[in-house]
């Protein structure tokens, strides 16, 4: 059974603040391994909607 899943509009400018704000919370370690697991998985999804490539990095 998939998860459920939620909507969200968002303008290119609040999606590049998802996208920053998810990448130092998937490397605080002063978070839950599980948040930033969360955290990770959407920075992932956000690169792929900026049409990031981050392979190089």
């Amino acid at each position: 059974m998939e998860p459920p899943k939620a909507l969200m509009v968002v303008d290119l400018r609040e999606l590049a603040l998802i996208y920053e704000m998810s990448k130092e919370a998937s490397q605080d370690t002063a978070r839950h391994s599980s948040d930033r697991g969360t955290a990770a998985e959407l920075h992932e999804k956000c690169t792929e909607l900026l049409g990031r490539d981050e392979t190089s990095k």
